[in-house]
C-alpha cells in the first residue's frame, strides 16, 4: 500500500512538473511575433528555436548601421502627432506597411547571420518555395541550398575558408525539416573578422544566383520530394563599427546578410520558340556532346 501511494505521489509531482512546463512555453510562445494560429501549433523545440533566433534578431537590428532601434522601438511623440495629422485610413496602411511591402514584392526577405543562420525570413518565402517560415527561421542556410552552391553562400557571408568543410559546405542533409535547428553548433561556421591590412573600401553590396530547396512543382503544386529553385539574391552586408586592437582606428565588422530573394522561372527547350535556323544539342559538365540534332 506505502509503495502504490508513493507511486502515485510520485505520478502526481511529475504531471504538476509537466503542466507547469507546458505553461511556460505556452506564455513564452505567446510573447512570439506570430499569429496564435501558428505559436499554439509550435512544438517546445520550435519555440526555444524561434525564441533564441528572435533575439538575436534583435541584437543584429540595434547594433548594425544604420541603426534600426528608433524604427523598432518607435516614438510616442511622433506617434502622437502622426495621428493628430494623418487620418485614420493612413495610420492603418502604416500599421500593416510591412505587409503590404512583403504583398507587392516579387520574392522574399530574409535575413542571415554572419554563422549563415536565417535570423528572419518573410512569410512570402511559402510562395516561391513552399517552405515555411517557422520552418526556415533559426535554421542554417547551408541545409536549404544545394551542396554546389555551399562554398559560394559562405564567401559571401565571409567565413573563413578553413572552417567550411567543418560547417558542412561541402555536404548537405538529404531532408531538412522543422527540426533542421537541431544540426549542431559546433559545425556552425566562424565569421573572418575583419582585418586591418583587408581593403577597407570594400563594397557591401552582394548580389549572386544560389539553389534552394523547393516543394513546389511549375503549377505550384506542393509535393513531397523537394527539388532546388534557382534564386537570385541581392542585398547588402550589415556592418557595426569595432576597434581596431592595439589601435584607436576602427573598423566595419560584418554582421550578416540582409536580402531580397527572386526566383527564376525554369525554361524548357519546349517553350523556346525553334527558328529554321536553329538545332538543339546538349552537353554534359565536361562540355562533350552528349546529343545532337540531326538537321
Amino acid at each position: 500500500f506505502l509503495q502504490n501511494l508513493r507511486k502515485e505521489k510520485s505520478r502526481n509531482a511529475a504531471r504538476s512538473r509537466r503542466g507547469k512546463e507546458n505553461f511556460e512555453f505556452f506564455e513564452l510562445a505567446k510573447m512570439l511575433p506570430l499569429p496564435g494560429a501558428i505559436t499554439s501549433q509550435l512544438d517546445k523545440a520550435s519555440v526555444i528555436r524561434l525564441t533564441i533566433s528572435y533575439l538575436h534578431m534583435r541584437t543584429f537590428a540595434s547594433q548594425g548601421d544604420p541603426p534600426w532601434s528608433p524604427l523598432l522601438e518607435g516614438d510616442s511623440n511622433c506617434s502622437k502627432v502622426r495621428r493628430s495629422s494623418h487620418s485614420l485610413a493612413t495610420d492603418m496602411f502604416e500599421q500593416h506597411l510591412g505587409a503590404h511591402l512583403l504583398q507587392s514584392l516579387d520574392g522574399f526577405v530574409f535575413v542571415v547571420s554572419q554563422e549563415g543562420r536565417f535570423l528572419y525570413i518573410s512569410e512570402t518565402v511559402s510562395i516561391y518555395l513552399g517552405l515555411s517560415q517557422v520552418e526556415l527561421t533559426g535554421s542554417s542556410v547551408f541545409d536549404y541550398i544545394h551542396p554546389a552552391d555551399h562554398v559560394e553562400m559562405a564567401e559571401r557571408l565571409g567565413i573563413r575558408p578553413h572552417l567550411r568543410a567543418e560547417a558542412g559546405c561541402h555536404t548537405a542533409p538529404e531532408s531538412a525539416s522543422s527540426s533542421a535547428s537541431t544540426s549542431s553548433l559546433a559545425g556552425t561556421p566562424e565569421p573572418a573578422p575583419s582585418s586591418p591590412h583587408s581593403p577597407a573600401d570594400e563594397p557591401p553590396d552582394r548580389g549572386f544566383f544560389i539553389r534552394m530547396k523547393s516543394t513546389l512543382t511549375k503549377r505550384g503544386l506542393h509535393v513531397k520530394s523537394s527539388g532546388y529553385k534557382v534564386i537570385h539574391v541581392t542585398g547588402r552586408i550589415r556592418c557595426r563599427p569595432a576597434l581596431v586592437p592595439g589601435s584607436t582606428r576602427s573598423m566595419r565588422r560584418p554582421m550578416g546578410l540582409v536580402a531580397l530573394a527572386h526566383t527564376l522561372p525554369p525554361s524548357t527547350l519546349n517553350e523556346v520558340r525553334m527558328e529554321s535556323h536553329m538545332f538543339v544539342f546538349r552537353v554534359n559538365m565536361d562540355l562533350q556532346v552528349t546529343y545532337c540534332e540531326n538537321r
